[in-house]
């Protein structure tokens, strides 16, 4: 049996050789680390995250409060390839980003240097986290640590770090979704056998994205940070490709388009695949 190290290691190669671009048809055609791949990369994330922040507004201003960040000392856990980094630098936190991957972290620092942005970029395993006892306000972290081979580590190391009366927000995959109960569970464990030879949580493991791809349920994930956080609240949100569970396709695609925000709203708050954990220390 493999070592939780061993495990590690997979999941660092896997994201090494697949990093987090938004490019999963490889349809990117600007080169990679110029302005115009940034721009692309962050119009893709932004669109798919449309519940984060209304038209005109700052990309997730809905998620994050960043005129209370300004000046305070952040965290981020899983920079990828630095869209959240830069709103955070860019709103006056003194940022510190961590990534598993050279590669995310090579690109965190070519986005910041073409921005003139100020932050400190780091390859870190977040299992361990090479920082004092209560040095950061706030952390952050979006749809990270449940790719790790030790997810409740990375817990314990989260709320570590956060000073008395910081904040964390995590977000992990939402085990009571639409897609982990419909995609996983109704079409590929029954109508497709595979519940005959694998758990719900082992077939949606073998296809989503990362080599390990943890679900939870909202109580699930709040019992595993009250033993470190004196409030802990739960929120759900999803992307408008939850509702469709179709293959990639135009019609797919056209459908997405013509969802209206206030109806996919009223879905996926509750059914939606992002669980959102808001902690305090």
């Amino acid at each position: 049996m493999r070592t939780s190290t061993e495990l590690q290691a997979e999941v660092q190669d896997w994201w090494e050789a697949n990093p987090m671009t938004y490019d999963w048809r490889k349809t990117l055609s600007d080169q990679e680390g110029t302005k115009e791949f940034f721009a692309e990369i962050d119009q893709r994330f932004w669109d798919a995250a449309w519940f984060a922040h209304l038209t005109g507004e700052q990309p997730f201003s809905r998620l994050i409060d960043y005129p209370e960040l300004r000046g305070k000392h952040i965290l981020e856990i899983g920079c990828g390839a630095g869209s959240i980094s830069a709103q955070l630098a860019g709103s006056g936190a003194q940022l510190t980003a961590v990534d598993l991957t050279d590669h995310a972290v090579a690109l965190t620092r070519r986005r910041f240097e073409l921005f003139g942005l100020s932050g400190n970029i780091l390859q870190m395993d977040a299992r361990n986290l090479n920082f004092p006892d209560e040095s950061f306000d706030s952390v952050w972290s979006w749809g990270v640590i449940h790719h790790s081979s030790e997810t409740e580590r990375i817990i314990s190391e989260i709320c570590r770090v956060l000073k008395p009366g910081g904040e964390a927000r995590i977000m992990v995959y939402h085990r009571n979704s639409i897609w982990f109960k419909v995609h996983y569970v109704l079409i590929r464990g029954v109508l497709m056998g595979e519940l005959l030879h694998l758990t719900p949580q082992e077939i949606a493991n073998k296809y989503c994205d990362g080599h390990i791809a943890k679900f939870y349920t909202a109580a699930e994930f709040k019992a595993k940070l009250r033993p470190y956080c004196k409030q802990v609240t739960a929120s759900v949100y999803g992307q408008k490709s939850d509702l469709w569970l179709l293959p990639a396709s135009r019609i797919k695609n056209l459908l997405i388009r013509l969802t209206p925000n206030s109806f996919a709203g009223l879905v996926t708050r509750k059914v939606g695949g992002f669980l959102l954990l808001m902690a305090i220390k």
